[in-house]
């Protein structure tokens, strides 16, 4: 019996050491097991945040480089051939009368670059007036129209085109090919075309051009082959814009190709971002750099801005833009007298078949003043107390003189408004 109950104290015992044994092996492989996963979240840890230290270097790094790349570009800018400026020639006029109203270095021959292909636009506009061409002409493309260089919508030879769909992109988007397709269609060939550019040229007063491309691309040494200023420029902006076509194009953002399959961008980024602007041409080459031809108009005002020679596209934009806010913040447009109005004074006329006359304006005088002036405006005659037969009509008798009170702002002339024959009486004999 003894001996049974020792046995079981035996077990008893041995089965208690054996649970201690087990517990504290669990015990320790439960810690073992706590302290792995707090190792093993310390290692994700310590990895994340080297992957974070690391990106960041990586991005830190990438912004050193950045404004390194940005202050190296900088310096190579600062040592470019051309100075910082602006412009070489800007020029800022009325589209209606021509009238001056800001310039510096206008008569300065340039480079025309693509500004050339508004004389080609004069030119097609002009066959159109005269009948010999209508904006539905059929042209067919050439090889050398294909293989122009420079800006291209892709012109392929042996395809036609109506005149007006390439008109528009020459215009709106500056298109070389086009150009080269135009100037043939028009007079045959480039050089034939080149003759009556010049020829036009000379006609309206454009004393600094020279032309021999129908795109003003350089030729092949180099050298630019189109020649104008930013006076003659604007001389021909204001002979474009009689024609109705031009604007409705140029103050798209974009027009139609190919029978409105294809959009064409246009290259003046003052159309649609700045208040009246809606046109007119633009012009690039790396001896013109970058030239520009703006117009916009608000109420009855219309401007014209002229700007040559700017170091980048930007400046180009922000100084026309910049050229046109001041004249429509500072200008007013006054209409003083109307053409063929009656000047109000009489003059006497001997031996003639009246005894007096009333003169006549020779034009409008309309004027774009600086509003600080238009007050003080005044408007006086210079005529002869006396004028002898015979007279013809229009006649130049004197003028009207505009003025304010520091200078002269117009002459118009004053003209007879009709044939006055001389007439002389003898007395009767008796």
């Amino acid at each position: 019996m003894e001996k049974t109950r020792l046995q079981w104290w035996t077990i008893v015992v041995v089965a208690g050491f054996v649970f201690c044994l087990l517990t504290e092996g669990a015990s320790e492989s439960a810690v073992r097991s706590s302290s792995q996963d707090q190792q093993d979240k310390s290692a994700v840890s310590a990895k994340r945040s080297s992957a974070r230290s690391v990106q960041a270097k990586r991005l830190r790094a990438k912004k050193v480089k950045k404004a390194r790349r940005a202050i190296r570009g900088r310096a190579a800018r600062s040592r470019t051939a051309y100075p910082a400026k602006a412009f070489e020639a800007i020029l800022l006029e009325d589209a209606d009368t021509g009238q001056i109203l800001r310039a510096e270095w206008g008569d300065k021959q340039w480079p025309a670059a693509s500004l050339t292909k508004m004389m080609v636009g004069l030119l097609v506009f002009e066959a159109i007036e005269q009948g010999r061409l209508s904006l539905d002409t059929p042209v067919v493309i050439s090889r050398r129209a294909d293989q122009a260089r420079g800006r291209t919508i892709n012109l392929r030879a042996g395809e036609i085109f109506p005149l007006d769909e390439l008109v528009r992109a020459m215009i709106v988007t500056s298109a070389n090919d086009a150009s080269v397709a135009i100037a043939e269609r028009l007079e045959g060939s480039v050089e034939a075309c080149a003759l009556a550019m010049n020829k036009r040229a000379r006609e309206l007063g454009m004393s600094q051009s020279r032309f021999q491309t129908p795109n003003g691309m350089p030729l092949s040494d180099g050298t630019a082959a189109d020649l104008s200023s930013a006076e003659d420029m604007a001389i021909l902006a204001r002979a474009l814009l009689k024609y109705p076509h031009v604007l409705q194009w140029t103050a798209q953002e974009d027009v139609p190709f190919r029978g409105g399959r294809v959009m064409l961008p246009n290259t003046n980024r003052l159309v649609g971002s700045m208040l009246g602007v809606d046109g007119l041409k633009t012009g690039f080459t790396n001896k013109a750099r970058y030239n520009l031809v703006a117009t916009a108009q608000r109420g009855q005002m219309r401007l014209i801005a002229v700007v040559l020679g700017a170091p980048s596209s930007s400046v180009r934009f922000r100084t026309a833009a910049n050229l046109l806010e001041w004249g429509f913040e500072n200008f007013t447009r006054l209409r003083l007298i109307k053409e063929g109005a009656s000047l109000g004074e009489k003059v006497r006329v001997e031996h003639g078949s009246v005894s007096t006359l009333q003169p006549i304006a020779a034009k409008d005088a309309v004027l774009l003043v600086p509003k600080n002036e238009a007050a003080d405006l005044q408007v006086s005659l210079q005529l002869p107390s006396t004028i002898a037969a015979p007279i013809s009509r229009h006649q130049i008798l004197g003028g009207v003189v505009v003025h304010s009170s520091t200078r002269i702002l117009a002459i118009i002339p004053a003209l007879s408004p009709w044939d006055i024959p001389e007439v002389r009486w003898f007395p009767a004999r008796h």
